[in-house]
């Protein structure tokens, strides 16, 4: 039976306290005590959180999913209990705006939290996860009216969200979106089907905001003609009306609203999350109320999405910090193999395999690599909201467009990669039962939902890095230079007073610090050239956009591993979190880091190879 989930809190501390210097978080007024003795009292409760409320039920929910009832969807057993006593601990509310009921700490600490739910149990993790995206999104466009009715009882968690984008004949095209809005006095009547709603229905709570597109009469064709709606699953009752037989405690809720699941998705993963099939408008309309301007819904709804999507890259992460418990785990108590080949000798637990050790530094530090990267993307948002002065928060915004894509992609596939590894490690075992091959299967949909990874990738390249001319990519890769040059420097003074083993040893940072100068010498290059030859080849940035975005991630990484290493490097010599920190950027920079030199001749191949072969030769 293998042990629960553990939030790595020693792992997290450093990535935190590393992402708050990186971004400057560490230096906004009011924040000095939030990454004090409240972090570590924060961090305490969500490692217990996630260790004894949300990790047993992850299996559970996985051999008995959520089903739909004549009354709704039911969800898997203790789901609800655990429910209540997240709200109850008041974990919706740590990042949320205190004018709206919400603790106010820096979404860098919030970053931490996220991780740990969904490395305890991503389905569950996946609705309050919603809910969060939704409050952004309403904070930042919806009238007074519907923040001062909607968001208080989402912050607390009362009520749960919904982002209702695809339909069945659109998938991530959300131009052809067909579900129509039509005016109704001061509200509008939806209908229509969305699919693939995550969390849509459930018996957590007792109402769900849906955050629906949907075009409205004579709305413009594409995407310039979509609109956002709020649709609740039960809709407010004007004042003083008597609330129906059926309606929710207290007097200002009422009927259900005709917004009904209508099926469930039956998947290979996160089976305890609902992935409902939506029906707006089946008797009679389902009441909304716009959101925003008209025809600008997609820019509106893009807070929600572009925060869901770093929570992606969260819960990503933490599904490989868990495949890398199971992993890691496994390996010391699995024994074969005999010390020296000895026939008579005592077998000796897998961990002691050079191949198995290799494949748990992979898994380790991709992991962290990930887990400190989207960190930092976190305490950069901080920066964007809060920084002191316009041109720091303004600089802030434009390195966290960069990052977003990069954290939702980068870090999906590598949860992707790493509980692949972690099955391997499992052999048969793993393969045929345990927890190791359910977390296969839920880290699998991390690059497909909040758009795909190539979406992310062509958003990087083309919006992100082509259409501003590599001006705050080059700002990063100064920075990332810099971070390289310092660990060269380090490496360099210290060697002469190294025992000739410990030399030997930090070869791997020799590796790392020169290889990041390298690579980031040809990342510019190739920025380039991507920008100068892109008006003229208009499928480049589509043909070369993924190779980009894993190239630049592997550097990104490499970056965050310089960071540690130099961290590390200022510790005790008997700091165990030291030495496991410099192992890891060690085995980065000699094992990991050669990966971008393939992603570099995928970019340099262009268009030619890509786009030669006609679609019935392929």
């Amino acid at each position: 039976m293998p042990t629960p989930y553990e939030a790595p809190l020693a792992l997290i501390r450093a990535a935190i306290d590393q992402a708050a210097r990186a971004a400057g978080t560490d230096s906004i007024a009011g924040h000095e005590e939030a990454f004090g003795e409240t972090a570590d009292a924060v961090l305490a409760g969500v490692a217990r959180m996630a260790r004894d409320v949300l990790s047993p039920l992850n299996t559970v929910g996985d051999a008995a999913p959520s089903r739909l009832t004549a009354h709704g969807v039911v969800t898997p057993s203790g789901f609800r209990e655990a429910y209540r006593r997240f709200c109850a601990d008041g974990w919706p509310t740590i990042c949320a705006p205190p004018r709206f009921g919400g603790q106010g700490l820096p979404m860098l600490l919030g970053a931490a939290a996220t991780e740990s739910w969904g490395g305890a149990n991503l389905s569950f993790a996946m609705c309050p996860e919603a809910a969060t995206g939704a409050v952004e999104a309403l904070r930042l466009h919806a009238s007074p009216a519907l923040q001062e009715r909607y968001l208080p009882p989402l912050v607390r968690g009362e009520w749960t969200a919904s982002m209702c984008l695809t339909e069945p004949h659109a998938g991530s095209d959300l131009s052809t979106v067909r579900t129509m809005a039509e005016p109704d006095g001061e509200s509008w009547r939806l209908g229509g089907r969305k699919i693939f709603i995550s969390w849509g229905d459930h018996d957590l709570a007792d109402n769900v905001v849906h955050l629906v597109l949907a075009r409205t009469p004579g709305a413009p064709a594409g995407l310039k003609g979509i609109s956002l709606f709020l649709v609740p699953k039960v809709l407010p009752l004007a004042p003083g009306t008597p609330r129906a037989p059926d309606g929710l405690p207290g007097s200002s809720w009422g009927t259900r609203n005709d917004i009904h699941a209508v099926s469930l998705e039956h998947k290979m993963g996160i089976r305890a999350s609902p992935t409902c099939v939506m029906a707006l408008g089946e008797h009679g309309g389902a009441r909304g109320w716009l959101v925003g301007p008209l025809h600008e819904g997609l820019g509106c709804l893009f807070a929600m999405m572009n925060h869901m999507r770093l929570g992606v890259g969260l819960h990503s992460t933490g599904v490989a910090e868990r495949a890398w418990q199971l992993a890691r785990g496994y390996a010391h108590e699995r024994r074969q193999g005999r010390a020296g080949g000895d026939p008579q000798g005592a077998q000796r637990p897998i961990i002691e395999h050079p191949d198995v050790r290799r494949m748990l530094l992979t898994m380790k530090a991709l992991t962290h690599g990930a887990r400190s990267l989207a960190y930092y993307a976190a305490a950069t948002l901080d920066v964007a909201y809060s920084g002191t002065g316009e041109p720091a928060r303004a600089r802030a915004a434009r390195r966290l467009a960069l990052l977003t894509p990069l954290v939702k992609a980068w870090c999906s596939d590598v949860a992707v990669e790493v509980a692949s590894l972690g099955v391997q490690i499992h052999g048969g075992t793993g393969y045929v039962d345990g927890e190791i091959s359910q977390v296969y299967r839920d880290a699998r949909i991390g690059p497909i939902f909040e758009g795909t990874n190539y979406i992310q990738a062509h958003d990087l390249l083309a919006r992100k890095v082509i259409r501003d001319a590599g001006a705050t990519l080059e700002e990063w890769l100064a920075e990332m230079e810099r971070a390289a040059r310092s660990l060269e420097h380090r490496h360099s003074a210290s060697r002469p007073r190294e025992a000739a083993a410990t030399a030997g040893a930090d070869r791997g940072l020799a590796l790392l610090a020169a290889g990041l100068l390298a690579e980031c010498a040809d990342l510019r290059a190739a920025a380039r050239r991507l920008i100068e030859a892109s008006g003229s080849q208009p499928h480049l940035a589509g043909s070369v956009a993924y190779p980009f975005l894993q190239w630049l991630a592997v550097v990104a990484t490499g970056w965050q591993w310089a960071l540690a290493a130099d961290d590390a490097r200022a510790r005790h010599a008997d700091d165990a979190l030291a030495r496991g920190l410099l192992d890891c950027a060690r085995f980065y920079g000699a094992h990991l880091l050669p990966r971008a030199r393939t992603h570099a001749a995928a970019v340099a191949s262009g268009t030619d190879i890509l786009l030669t072969p006609r679609p019935a030769e392929i």
